[in-house]
């Protein structure tokens, strides 16, 4: 999965610490790799790309302009499809006919939040969301964002309101199965498709819900200093409940930005409760940290079939990560 965003534990806004093994830009590539990409699928055995991803190195996708073209004409230009031509490197103008042909596909309206910074155009993209994906908390998570920013607190916590009992989808799997599809389709092996397509994904509104929650936090200060102790309450116990809902999502970084928020809603509770708490999100965080370095190790480890690493990819897009890494330990224990 996509567990190795960078800055988890600091602010980030969707330019940056968003993304895993993040392809760059055909001017950041090396001539070598660029080369290669223009010539046709990279060249690379399942073995290297593992020990690449497990070293944070998996710096592109490997596919072709004309194959990603070829990928998206044999889906007949479906939604899928453009996604994933976008998310491969296939240039703006897939994303573009996804917002034209699809304007209300939830995920084409995710991916197209990503883009953009400006808190009124955000806001345009999230009304819309909010209409065609009502049970998805992430338009309204993601609402009270940019009303934060624009100092509209007020509107800022009724979204934060209307958050509440929703689950909470940014679409990293779906993203990620479209990616695998297209690998498949251009040949690469499906071990190496399963990993290409986990790793080089990203998180980008996942690590924003860290600054929304610090706007919380100041939301709760400020009603507290007003002498408004009910308010502040309500305002710490939606913090907390999102930190122990996102703890609760597939991925690690899903887990570790959880862990912050809600950390972030308990630091100045002076009970005994909350003291406990707090150090038991720490041992959890040590837990599937420790766990995740460990199936990191694995990653180098040539004994470890490919077929085992083909299963763990799809436990991991089925169960979660840290399901997928403790089965990953139960099959091969002290490497």
């Amino acid at each position: 999965m996509p567990s190795r965003d960078q800055g988890v534990g600091t602010d980030a806004g969707p330019e940056k610490g968003s993304r895993t093994g993040s392809r760059p830009t055909s001017a950041s590539r090396s001539p070598k790799v660029e080369r290669a990409r223009t010539a046709g699928l990279v060249k690379r055995s399942f073995a290297e790309t593992l020990a690449l991803a497990s070293d944070g190195g998996l710096d592109e996708q490997g596919l072709t302009a004309e194959q990603i073209k070829t990928f998206v004409d044999a889906r007949n230009r479906s939604v899928d499809s453009l996604l994933a031509a976008f998310r491969l490197g296939g240039g703006e103008a897939y994303l573009k006919e996804a917002e034209e042909r699809f304007p209300d596909h939830p995920q084409v309206l995710i991916i197209s939040l990503s883009q953009v910074q400006d808190a009124e155009k955000r806001l345009a993209i999230l009304e819309n969301l909010k209409r065609v994906a009502p049970d998805n908390s992430m338009g309204n998570c993601m609402a009270a964002r940019a009303l934060f920013q624009l100092g509209r607190k007020d509107e800022a916590l009724e979204e934060l309101r209307k958050s509440v009992g929703k689950p909470l989808d940014d679409f990293t799997i779906a993203s990620a199965q479209n990616a695998e599809e297209a690998f498949l389709f251009s040949g690469m092996p499906p071990a190496q498709a399963k990993l290409m397509a986990l790793y080089g994904g990203t998180k980008s509104l996942v690590l924003q819900l860290r600054d929304l929650s610090d706007h919380m936090a100041k939301l709760g200060e400020e009603f507290r200093a007003g002498g408004d102790e009910a308010s502040a309450e309500s305002v710490r116990g939606i913090q907390s409940g999102l930190g122990q809902q996102l703890q609760g999502e597939g991925t690690l970084v899903d887990m570790l930005v959880g862990m912050v928020i809600e950390k972030k809603a308990l630091r100045d509770i002076d009970s005994d409760e909350a003291r406990a708490r707090l150090e038991e999100i720490e041992q959890l965080k040590q837990n599937v940290t420790g766990r995740m370095k460990q199936v990191t190790e694995l990653m180098k480890d040539p004994s470890v079939a490919e077929g085992d690493w083909a299963l763990y990819f799809d436990r991991a897009k089925l169960f979660g990560e840290t399901a997928a890494n403790d089965w990953m330990l139960e099959k091969y224990p002290q490497r």
